[in-house]
């Protein structure tokens, strides 16, 4: 049975390219056996929502109907939060296209970018039944409700740097040309002699250990964060795990040295100031003090953080290896 897509569209993703990539794909699906409903992004929170609405609507029972998100990471993410939300017995599978900046997500589960989106179109098409991904769960200062990521959870100079990017007067420009993880790096340049570190305390996986001076602290799914740069290269989308990095900070000669690492050599781990972990298991971080974080691309500022991590599944209707 041919699958009904539920398309969940953001036009305004990579500074409006969004919106001129998805009308290149009206134009080229019509006339081919497609089933197509379209909801377009009119407000910020929006794809979340219409996620929501539709998990919780449609009848929860094994069906034809797949959910298309298209966007950024952000978009997927809200898409992914609004369906997990909904709480179904029988979950909608998920598919994407990518149109954002960073588009991290796609680089992780080896999918095309948003300038080649009709190779892109023509694997999706391709695809005949889903194939659950592992997800990141967390649950914030004590709160029962769970979120969840695809890519990352990052906390201090990650943080720092996302925002900072998303303010830049750069970020329009370089998204609209397909270079937006350069304003990630300048961001970058400029945040590592702004951003300070912090105490951090790492529980779980029957192992205790303390971070005086962390720096840059992520939980990751996949290799890649800040479009393209590889934070953890020994990670893949399809393993059952997540991997903790964390950048100390003993001084900032050391510093930069070991960030430049991520960008030009993925060699970090053999830096004595970096630490990383796979974790198969649940596991808790506790950071008392003020820093901003980044999940997936979308910033979080908090006066401390208190977490809890833990891993779950979600059916994604995306081309495999063996598919491609």
């Amino acid at each position: 049975m041919r699958p009904h897509f539920y398309a969940i569209i953001n036009q305004h993703a990579g500074n409006y390219r969004g919106r001129e990539i998805w009308h290149k794909i009206q134009d080229y699906i019509i006339g081919l056996d497609i089933r197509l409903s379209v909801l377009i992004s009119s407000y910020p929170g929006a794809p979340r929502d219409y996620a929501y609405d539709l998990a919780s609507d449609l009848p929860d029972k094994k069906s034809n109907i797949v959910i298309l998100a298209f966007g950024g990471d952000g978009t997927l993410h809200e898409v992914l939060n609004g369906l997990l939300d909904a709480k179904r017995k029988h979950p909608l599978p998920l598919a994407y296209i990518a149109a954002g900046s960073g588009n991290d997500f796609a680089r992780g589960a080896k999918l095309e970018s948003a300038r080649h989106w009709k190779k892109n179109l023509q694997e999706l098409l391709k695809v005949d039944h889903s194939n659950n991904l592992n997800i990141g769960v967390y649950q914030l200062n004590k709160n029962p409700k769970k979120h969840y990521f695809m890519n990352s959870f990052g906390i201090g100079f990650d943080g720092a740097v996302v925002n900072a990017s998303n303010k830049s007067k750069f970020k329009k420009r370089f998204n609209y040309v397909g270079f937006g993880a350069v304003s990630y790096l300048i961001s970058a340049i400029a945040m590592v002699f702004q951003a300070k570190s912090y105490s951090a305390e790492f529980e779980g996986n029957n192992l205790q250990k303390k971070f005086p001076n962390a720096f840059l602290m992520t939980v990751t799914n996949h290799p890649y964060f800040g479009g393209g740069i590889k934070i953890a290269p020994d990670e893949k989308i399809e393993m059952h795990d997540l991997k903790l990095v964390v950048f100390q900070k003993n001084n900032l000669i050391q510093l930069i040295g070991n960030l430049l690492t991520i960008v030009f050599g993925s060699f970090q781990y053999k830096m004595k100031s970096v630490y990383n972990k796979t974790l198969k298991d649940d596991f808790s971080l506790n950071v008392d003090s003020k820093q901003l974080a980044q999940i997936d691309g979308q910033v979080l500022n908090e006066d401390s953080f208190k977490l809890n991590f833990s891993r779950t599944t979600y059916p994604f209707w995306i081309p495999t290896k063996s598919e491609k």
